[in-house]
């Protein structure tokens, strides 16, 4: 369990990474990103959440070193692949990346969940 919960908190980080490479010009776009201006504080905003989530969830799943360590590295390792499928098949690159990290937030949030959850009972009866 604790692997599909550390996996899920890497891939997480594909949400943020396809909102960000949307808002910044390159090669895929032609002329540059549509809107780019308007859609960086959102691409900011959402960068911050996914961390968050991130971290909360691969401290669950590994503690903290590990937690806080996966992090960075899922960022650097996914958002080098993205980079490099956005060369070769930007539009689906984008699309699955989409997906895939929705997919895993939503395995993240659900687990989260579960542990408040489980965590929240023994809290209370010890009191």
């Amino acid at each position: 369990m604790n692997e599909l919960l550390g996996g899920s908190a890497a891939l997480t980080s594909l949400v943020a990474l396809t909102h960000w490479a949307r808002t910044v010009p390159t090669r895929a776009w032609g002329n540059g990103a549509p809107d780019a201006r308007r859609a960086r504080p959102r691409a900011w905003a959402v960068a911050l959440a996914t961390v968050l989530l991130q971290t909360a969830a691969a401290t669950v799943a590994t503690g903290w070193a590990a937690g806080v360590a996966l992090v960075p590295a899922s960022w650097m390792v996914l958002g080098w692949l993205l980079a490099q499928s956005m060369n070769q098949w930007p539009g689906p690159s984008l699309r699955w990346a989409w997906r895939l990290g929705l997919a895993s937030g939503g395995v993240c949030v659900l687990a989260l969940a579960l542990h408040v959850l489980h965590v929240l009972p023994t809290a209370v009866c010890d009191r």
